[in-house]
């Protein structure tokens, strides 16, 4: 089944994510630009690194073309934010991007973005699914890629230089060109080797490249920008020879760093750096808005320089939706995306990455002086996260329990209040809390948590391990 989850659709390579499949969403996305009479305008397809993405992306630009709609195809590999670009400044109805971004190897997918540059609401995606199960298993049509492109029913397109120049224009090129920052980019096997090197070389940094060839089992990890992932890079930080360290994951839109000793920093403390910088630093106006499982300290920054925060569900969408209905400065999730108003409608690894550089040259602060400085201010919570893997009648028994039996465990901790937004947050005093939900492209249960101290967190932990009602299967493994 076909299934468009927080991030677009996944599925496993020649499991559910075959070549029928793959027409079957081509096929729904022509209907559903039918419906909306936008099948005039071209849709601009793109694809990453993984096994066999360039194959997939002819495949949806064959379906399209055999549906009378003009295709612009990128034939480079590029970032997701790139195809976004495209989307919004050509004024474009769709855009498609074969990516399973920072899933494992064995996963592909496609990424729906829609007028604006926006990833696809759920009333699109939901409309998609309902469209591919009208559509039969499809055979490759008639008109192959190739002889399209040859009739002129393909263009080649690239945004390639317009999407660089949009980047440099966000920063503050001649401060960080005084600097001469010695840099390690580590794109992971990814997409942002080109375009990175291109602006960071802009700058006048100074660039060490690691995991940039192309790797369709990326190393053998996730292309995921976390620490357990980034262990050789952080090998090399430890040495001294850098005063950042940046990762991008595998369509990047999401970002990791190190700091100057060496030090990983979280997603949750990237978004604290950023938004502190934009605001104290560059004297920007607008509050912010960040998913249910992303620090709360972001909220007492937003608030003590007088803006609003506001909570969504998990999903880049909502956050997308939030800044514009709100005007708002900065949205962003604890897994490494994050999206600054005034560029690309969605989030963009990139664009985060060269913020930070200009951070350090403008503020003439390393990232452990700023990060020093913002948890003086404003205090620490110690977050975590944990996945477990479930069976079929896990989830239905859970769902039960948890959303429709509105069940509470026995905490210690009084509880404020209960949500219900995207699964289950339970809010405790001083900025403590706990979620509870499904992955959106996963099959795993994912907790989330922020409290005061070490201490409460192994507390947290052994309660829910031991609570008999809910039984999570934590026999089945915790990653």
């Amino acid at each position: 089944m076909i299934k468009f989850g927080t991030g677009g659709w996944r599925a496993v390579i020649g499991d559910e994510f075959t070549f029928s499949n793959v027409r079957r969403v081509a096929q729904a996305a022509a209907l559903y630009l039918k419906e909306i009479k936008q099948a005039h305008k071209p849709v601009v397809i793109g694809h990453d690194l993984r096994f066999l993405s360039g194959r997939f992306s002819r495949a949806i630009a064959e379906i399209l073309v055999h549906n009378g709609i003009p295709v612009w195809f990128i034939e480079q590999v590029v970032p997701t934010p790139m195809l976004m670009y495209a989307v919004e400044q050509e004024r474009l109805a769709l855009g498609l991007m074969v990516t399973a971004s920072h899933n494992p190897s064995e996963y592909n997918g496609i990424k729906v973005i829609v007028e604006g540059g926006k990833d696809a609401p759920v009333e699109v995606t939901n409309r998609l699914e309902e469209l591919c199960k009208l559509v039969p298993p499809l055979q490759a049509p008639p008109l192959t890629f190739f002889d399209a492109l040859e009739q002129g029913k393909i263009a080649l397109y690239s945004n390639k230089n317009a999407y660089i120049d949009s980047l440099l224009q966000q920063i503050d090129v001649p401060a960080v060109q005084q600097l001469n920052l010695n840099v390690l980019f580590n794109p992971m096997f990814g997409v942002a080797k080109d375009i990175m090197a291109m602006c960071l070389a802009s700058l006048r940094c100074s660039v060490d490249l690691i995991n940039a060839q192309r790797d369709t089992m990326f190393g053998q990890r996730a292309p995921s920008p976390s620490r357990e992932t980034l262990q050789d890079m952080e090998y090399l930080m430890k040495q001294g020879k850098y005063h950042i360290g940046i990762a991008t994951d595998g369509d990047s839109d999401r970002i990791g760093l190190y700091d100057e000793q060496g030090n990983y920093i979280t997603a949750n403390d990237i978004l604290k750096l950023l938004y502190y910088y934009l605001k104290k630093y560059r004297g920007e106006q607008g509050g912010l808005v960040r998913n249910i499982t992303t620090t709360h300290i972001l909220d007492r920054i937003a608030h003590s320089f007088g803006e609003p925060a506001y909570e969504v569900p998990v999903g880049f969408k909502y956050i997308s939706q939030k800044m514009d209905e709100k005007n708002l400065l900065l949205g962003g999730e604890s897994s490494g995306g994050l999206k600054i108003r005034g560029h690309v409608n969605g989030k963009d690894g990139i664009l985060a990455a060269l913020l930070a550089v200009e951070m350090l040259a403008k503020t003439k602060k390393s990232l452990s002086q700023l990060l020093e400085e913002i948890n003086a201010q404003y205090g620490t919570l110690h977050f975590g996260e944990l996945s477990l893997p479930y069976r079929a009648q896990d989830r239905s028994r859970l769902e039960q329990l948890l959303l429709r039996d509105g069940y509470v465990p026995s905490f210690p901790w009084p509880i404020e209040k209960v949500s219900y937004l995207d699964g289950v947050k339970f809010y405790f005093p001083q900025d403590n809390w706990l979620t509870i939900r499904f992955s959106g492209t996963e099959p795993v249960l994912r907790l989330a948590w922020e409290m005061s101290s070490p201490e409460q967190i192994a507390a947290l932990k052994e309660i829910m391990r031991k609570d008999r009602t809910l039984e999570l299967p934590w026999d089945k493994g915790a990653v």
